[in-house]
């Protein structure tokens, strides 16, 4: 069943989209101003009305900001489609969103007396120790075509060497013959965090989950050897192997002698130059060297002739 339940922009697509469009026209500049999201109930929690969805998805709204929308009925859950900017041309805020609406949908819950859902890591901080950053579409397609997702390989064998070598340097020679090149870094605020290499691609705990970080890292028993620098020494990983050791010589232009040559003469050159200054600064009253770059008095500058 597909039903229009609630709507502040007309309930037929052609008056929405039209309405929509107009609404943008309040701020030209603002290029993400659609909002769409998806509202669900657990299977087992009760049956709701379409009244029901219809006042879940207007309390949503309402706490985000957003006074443009359409709340579409599908099954068992409800789509929003709404504009951020608002009829004064103010717009609703998307800073922190992704948390701002877990908490409110936890607040709508006890509000309908709906089955709590366990919170994210964006809410629950006790989360983050086992948080994995959910699949994207791009993994799913690698998964479905080659059996097997990059990230999920990465994980089993932090998680795997970490239950065997918790040590540092340990830990990164057993990652390093599955392929993984552990480093950690120094951040901009002094703080250090962790990257794993594989592949060609570095992956952190943006990428991983913030399980993956440092500091979690830590907490599940991986044993730092020492103040920490992104110079350490690691093993280098069996696919990095291969690279012969010409790939790793600067290349050279067949008049690269040459250009050397003439660069140290040059240097040669502005080193007498500068001797030359200091001989003549030391000697008072000495009349400087004659400068053989000096052209000599130059004649008074004149208007041309114009005729």
């Amino acid at each position: 069943m597909v039903k229009v339940v609630a709507s502040t922009i007309g309930r037929e697509p052609d008056v929405a989209i039209k309405f929509l469009n107009q609404v943008a026209k309040l701020r030209p500049r603002l290029k993400c101003h659609l909002y769409h999201a998806a509202i669900s109930v657990p299977q087992t929690d009760r049956e709701l009305s379409p009244k029901d969805w219809a006042e879940i998805g207007r309390s949503w709204c309402a706490g985000m900001g957003i006074e443009n929308y359409m709340i579409v009925l599908h099954d068992a859950h409800i789509h929003i489609l709404g504009s951020r900017i608002r009829l004064d041309g103010t717009v609703a805020p998307d800073k922190n969103d992704y948390r701002r609406s877990e908490l409110l949908l936890r607040k709508i819950e006890a509000e309908f007396n709906l089955a709590r859902t366990p919170s994210s890591h964006l809410v629950d901080r006790s989360r983050r120790f086992t948080h994995q950053r959910a699949r994207s579409m791009k993994e799913f397609h690698a998964v479905e075509k080659d059996g097997h997702s990059h990230k999920d390989f990465i994980r089993a064998a932090i998680e795997e060497a970490l239950a065997s070598v918790p040590d540092e340097t340990r830990m990164r020679a057993a990652l390093a013959e599955a392929g993984i090149d552990m480093t950690i870094e120094l951040a901009a605020d002094g703080t250090d965090y962790v990257l794993f290499g594989y592949h060609g691609h570095r992956h952190g705990p943006r990428s991983l989950g913030q399980g993956y970080s440092l500091t979690n890292l830590v907490q599940k028993g991986l044993q730092l050897s020492g103040p920490q620098n992104s110079s350490a020494q690691i093993p280098v990983p069996p696919w990095a192997l291969d690279v012969t050791a010409e790939a790793d010589q600067p290349r050279r232009s067949g008049k690269h002698e040459e250009a050397v040559r003439r660069l140290r003469g040059v240097g040669h050159e502005a080193h007498e130059v500068i001797k030359r200054f200091r001989i003549a600064k030391r000697t008072k009253n000495a009349p400087p060297s004659p400068d053989r770059h000096d052209a000599g008095q130059l004649p008074d500058d004149e208007p041309p002739d114009v005729t």
